[in-house]
This record gives C-alpha cells, structure tokens and sequence, in this order.
C-alpha cells in the first residue's frame, strides 16, 4: 500500500488511484451520504425489464441438505435439467463437499408435461444412492427421497406436482 495525502489533505493509495478519488467524487458532486446509502429512502428503485422472450426457468422445488457440510441449506430446482457438483457453474452447486465430484455428479431432471422429477447419474452411477439404494438407472423421485452424494445427504422437496403446476397458472 502507497498511502499518500493529496493537496486537500485526503488521504488514499496511490498503488490504486493515479489521482485523489475523495476529490474526484467532490468534484463531481458526490457526497458521503450517497456513498454510504444513508440516502437511499429518497432514491426510486428502478427495476430493469426482462428482454422480450427471455422468461427466467421456474422453481419446480428444492434439496436440502441434511448431512455434510452444506447441512441447512436449501437449493433451489428449476424446469429442465439441474446439474449438482462443485463446480461454479453448476445449477445446484455444493462446493463445500469434497466427495461430490466437481461437475455433473447427478443431474434432477422436471419435465413439466406431467410434472414429474428423476434422478440420474452417468458420470458417478456408483456414488449415487437414492434412499439408501445404489442408482443404477435414472428413478423417479418423490417428497422426502433421500438423494446421497459421497458423504452428502440431500432432501427432495417438490413444489411441482400433484396439487401445483405452472401450467395451470
């Protein structure tokens, strides 16, 4: 860190800034309070449209994780395919699991025409069990199935079937 005054007595890192942001922000008529949010109660929230088309994938349900690390939390499940790993990149990411693998370990799959979710994994068929069973092919999946990867234990929710659809919607 470079710290260095400027000629207004402001303060900041030269390694950073090639001039005094404090004074670049006066000059440009910002001040503290909008800085720090203090203001925020004055200011319209604008909320940006979706692009025509372009419709976000809707909740279908969600896992929750009652053994390993992520014990507690909750993931959410979408229309269509559901990828869990570690990766980033992953729709259900369990980056805090080092015995899930860190792409495609199983895949949920919700096909809204009949709103029904299964289970499946090609990559690490031997690693995935459903209710204490070796997945040896992909199964349906139902409230309360138990989906174990490595030393994670996940619970399936659905939002999807039976009593609700957004079909119907």
């Amino acid at each position: 860190m470079n710290l260095i005054k400027c000629e207004n007595a402001h303060f900041f890192d030269a390694d950073k800034f090639v001039s005094c942001p404090h004074c670049a922000n006066e000059a440009a008529g910002i001040t503290l309070a909008d800085l720090t949010g203090s203001r925020q109660q004055e200011i319209d929230t604008a909320s940006p449209e979706e692009p025509a088309g372009i419709s976000k994938p809707k909740t279908t349900g969600w896992l929750v994780c009652t053994e390993g690390a992520a014990r507690g939390e909750s993931f959410t499940l979408r229309e269509g395919e559901n990828h869990i790993g570690r990766a980033s990149h992953m729709d259900i990411r369990l980056s805090r699991e080092p015995s899930v693998s860190r792409e495609n370990h199983a895949v949920i799959t919700f096909s809204p025409e009949d709103s029904s979710f299964f289970l499946s994994s090609t990559e690490h068929p031997d690693t995935v069990w459903l209710n204490g069973i070796p997945l040896a092919d992909p199964a349906a999946l139902h409230s309360g199935d138990r989906i174990t990867l490595g030393t994670c234990t996940l619970m399936f929710v659905p939002l999807c079937g039976g009593s609700f659809s957004w079909e119907e919607k």
